[in-house]
């Protein structure tokens, strides 16, 4: 259990600077975006999502909000399953439509990504006895 409170917390140490990447520099953020149209690129991101999932529903007990993280992990284990089933040309199609958003939008999806990021690390740090 403390093994998956700590790969919960890189991931979302990870998210958060992504994401903080992505506010202070979008252009650079959709440019690493594009470099994973591919089909390694789908089945890397499938395994993050389903690793970063299986992490938050094993560290949930431990965390000040288990719901939160019960239901951010099945819901991230379905992101990652749910990858390869669309396939390669509707996950290129995915990256593309994104890429193709104003900078402001990908600050404010960057933005959601900060805020989830940091509310993850919150719920994983334990509460004050």
């Amino acid at each position: 259990m403390e093994l998956a409170v700590e790969v919960a917390g890189i991931f979302a140490v990870f998210v958060l600077l992504l994401c903080t990447w992505g506010v202070l520099v979008p252009s650079r953020i959709v440019a690493f975006a594009t470099r994973w149209t591919n089909r390694q690129g789908l089945w890397v991101a499938a395994l993050l999502r389903v690793t970063f999932g299986i992490a938050l529903w094993f560290a949930a007990p431990a965390s000040r909000a288990p719901l939160f993280l019960q239901v951010l992990g099945i819901l991230t284990i379905l992101a990652g399953v749910s990858l390869p089933m669309i396939g390669l040309d509707r996950f290129t199609k995915l990256i593309e439509w994104s890429v193709e958003r104003p900078p402001i939008v990908v600050r404010l999806w960057c933005l959601l990504g900060i805020a989830l990021g940091g509310a993850i690390l919150w719920a994983l740090i334990p509460a004050a006895s």
